[in-house]
């Protein structure tokens, strides 16, 4: 995904210095070096980017041409090899194999085009690529991250500038494993809006050093840093501004990469993380490890900050397009063929899940003692406050106590609209239940017949038919609302309960729901935003 070679080129610029990539010795032109940039084009304009490619190489070693103008055709040849443009498929550079392991360096900004990864995903498989492209990451960017850490030799680096929905999405968690399986990551440099004048995604430069030996585990820290200015306007005219926190960030970098675990650093916007951090299921963007304040004081952010009107476009592009993103993600899910042929029978709910109310405490309970027990409320539940502390006398004992004993785990449903109407997996202390709040076990019987992630999938089906039944928030419900509900559960061909299917549906359930939740929290980003109109 060259463009027009800015990129691989610059490189040539290194100490100002071209002999050291290229030499004229008895007559003959001669690479030190290979270079290589690979883009794709169909049509006209398209296939001009790679001839643009040529003529900015051309202008890089004029002055060699001017000195050697009997070689022309040797040069041209240069040009030719260093960069190729593919035209029969779709992948373009994608579809080429032939350079996995032989890559000592690659620099690369891939697209990040979300909307039609569906398509290149559906001509890898009529390709025969399954096998080099095995993670199903998110995005046309996804795909270019494996074939960028396949492309590299063992010790080989890469410094790819990538969106920041590679470091947030729960989709691509298998993506962030995959890279550290492959690689070990030297740094992540923070990149400001508009880095790339026509890219209003947040970006950052992530650095690779392909793995000698898969086996090995990074021990050494993560060089992190913040760049609030690039050294020039992020803007369509680009002039020299005198803030430049990417070429501290290179200095910075440098020395770190020398010494990585004795490295000193004086810089607020440099941070060294330890590997323990980046874990796969959770997010990589690194801002989150610096404090609001730390923010605001290096102009990352501002107190109070209003958008402009102007560029309000960008954003709503920027949320559109990463909301297009789960599009293709959905039509893959309702593409991809189940070898199950899903049978389903409804079974009441009472059969699969006990059902506990909670109690009343009697009026004559009074503080005297001081131990305490705790009593769940699904107010403090909702709030994620501490429950409330309840003293009794040591001398009254709980009827059942058993039964109206909450634990991590258990499902908790209010019978109360003015309680909330919510139905959560508790997760927090034990204590016993209160009045107006069901608990909700699988019970024995149906325990080794259901997985757990399925277990969600029901308590989504219990939602479904209490407001089919018109039970909502303000409505108060009984035990006589849920036992009247039939849940529907997969079976096989026995009529038995169907583990494969459980599992297959529970984890479409699941990619489902962190869409939903993505999606959300793109829609917060436009909800959020305080316009300034002047």
């Amino acid at each position: 995904a060259c463009g027009v070679g800015k990129f691989l080129l610059e490189s040539l610029l290194i100490n100002n210095n071209i002999e050291h990539f290229y030499k004229v010795e008895n007559g003959q032109l001669k690479s030190k070096i290979k270079l290589l940039g690979i883009d794709k084009g169909f049509d006209k304009d398209e296939q001009k980017t790679i001839i643009l490619a040529k003529a900015n190489m051309l202008i890089y070693l004029s002055d060699m041409i001017r000195k050697n103008s009997d070689l022309t055709t040797q040069f041209a040849d240069v040009f030719n090899d260093t960069f190729e443009l593919k035209t029969k498929n779709i992948l373009g550079t994608l579809c080429d194999t032939k350079y996995e392991g032989k890559i000592d360096l690659i620099l690369t900004n891939p697209p990040y085009v979300t909307t039609g990864s569906s398509n290149l995903k559906e001509e890898i498989i009529k390709s025969n690529l399954q096998s080099h492209y095995k993670i199903n990451a998110m995005g046309v960017e996804g795909l270019f991250i494996e074939w960028i850490v396949r492309a590299l030799k063992p010790g080989g680096k890469a410094f790819v500038v990538i969106p920041d929905g590679i470091f947030n999405r729960q989709n691509d968690k298998n993506l962030r494993q995959y890279i550290l399986d492959e690689c070990f990551i030297d740094g992540i440099i923070s990149l400001p809006l508009k880095t790339f004048f026509r890219t209003p995604k947040k970006t950052y430069i992530l650095c690779l050093t392909k793995k000698q030996n898969k086996t090995e585990k990074q021990t050494d820290p993560i060089f992190t840093y913040l760049v609030s200015e690039i050294g020039e306007s992020r803007d369509i005219y680009r002039f020299d501004i005198e803030q430049d926190d990417l070429s501290e960030a290179v200095d910075w970098f440098n020395q770190f990469k020398n010494a990585k675990k004795s490295f000193k650093f004086s810089d607020k916007r440099c941070k060294i993380q330890p590997i323990e951090k980046f874990d796969p299921e959770s997010h990589w963007s690194i801002e989150r490890w610096w404090t609001k304040e730390e923010q605001i004081e290096l102009g990352i952010i501002e107190e109070g900050k209003t958008t402009k009107f102007e560029e309000l476009p960008d954003i709503i592009e920027d949320v559109a397009n990463n909301i297009l993103s789960f599009k293709e993600e959905i039509l893959l899910l309702n593409g991809k063929k189940s070898k199950i042929e899903y049978k389903y029978k409804k079974v009441p709910l009472s059969d699969i899940m006990d059902l506990q109310d909670g109690f009343a405490f009697p009026s004559s309970v009074y503080i005297t003692d001081k131990s305490a027990i705790k009593l769940i409320r699904i107010q403090d539940v909702n709030q994620k406050s501490e429950p409330k502390d309840v003293r009794i006398p040591i001398k009254y004992t709980f009827p059942n106590s058993k039964k109206y004993w909450v634990k991590q785990g258990d499902f908790l449903l209010s019978l109360s609209g003015a309680a909330g109407f919510n139905l959560i997996k508790y997760m927090g202390e034990e204590g016993y239940l209160n009045q107006r709040i069901t608990k909700i076990t699988i019970n024995k019987d149906f325990k080794d017949k259901l997985i757990e992630d399925y277990e969600k999938v029901l308590i989504a089906e219990v939602y479904q038919e209490l407001n089919s039944l018109g039970k909502g928030q303000n409505n108060n419900l009984s035990r006589k609302d849920l036992v009247n509900i039939n849940l529907k559960i997969p079976v096989n061909c026995s009529d038995d309960v169907d583990l494969p299917a459980q599992k297959e549906i529970a984890e479409k359930y699941r990619k489902i729901e962190q869409i939903k939740k993505s999606i959300s929290e793109e829609l917060d980003k436009i909800s959020k935003i305080e316009i300034d109109f002047e």
